[in-house]
């Protein structure tokens, strides 16, 4: 099957004014815990009229994609970057039209983060909990999912041939226009 016949899901900010399209199968879904997701989704939702990020455990709902099958195909002249550091080469990305959280770009890497809840239609399900040694206090996970206090085997090979599949190119996401920055 070529990349034309291949499934497209479509990631929307809440008001609909950007959208960004993934080709094909996902790297892997997972709920993210660590401190860094947890600091960042709590910001997002203090943003006027943002919708939520963090799930009420605490958790942040990802699809991770190929940085090579995700466009902008809408509204990039709102997207805004945010770093929790200044030099940071993580970068979280939000629509400041409605302010929803969009995507994590880790810019060292060859994978966009995209933030579940914004796929209006046909996200896959969650494959695992990585991350939960850094949960809130207080917080008992399911056993419907692995949960893994950090990162399991399994994300790290899927990353690895999803790399491999890629000749070993990192591409950037510049998504058109410049993202603009703000700390």
């Amino acid at each position: 099957m070529n990349q034309q016949q291949q499934k497209h899901l479509s990631e929307i900010c809440r008001c609909g004014k950007v959208k960004l399209e993934a080709v094909g199968r996902p790297i892997l879904t997972a709920s993210c815990y660590c401190a860094s997701c947890q600091e960042a989704g709590s910001r997002f939702e203090q943003l006027p009229s943002a919708p939520p990020v963090l799930n009420p455990d605490g958790g942040t709902d990802y699809v991770l994609y190929r940085k090579d099958r995700v466009q902008c195909v809408a509204g990039q002249e709102y997207l805004e970057e945010h770093r929790l550091k200044p030099d940071s080469p993580t970068r979280r990305v939000i629509a400041t039209c409605c302010n929803s959280g969009m995507f994590l770009d880790f810019t060292k890497g060859h994978w966009l983060t995209m933030y579940r809840n914004r796929f209006p239609a046909g996200a896959p399900p969650l494959e695992m909990r990585v991350m939960t040694q850094d949960r809130r206090d207080g917080v008992a996970l399911a056993d419907d999912l692995p949960n893994y206090d950090g990162h399991s085997g399994k994300f790290i090979l899927r990353l690895i041939a999803a790399w491999i599949a890629m000749a070993l190119r990192r591409p950037e996401i510049t998504l058109g226009k410049t993202i603009r920055k703000s700390h």
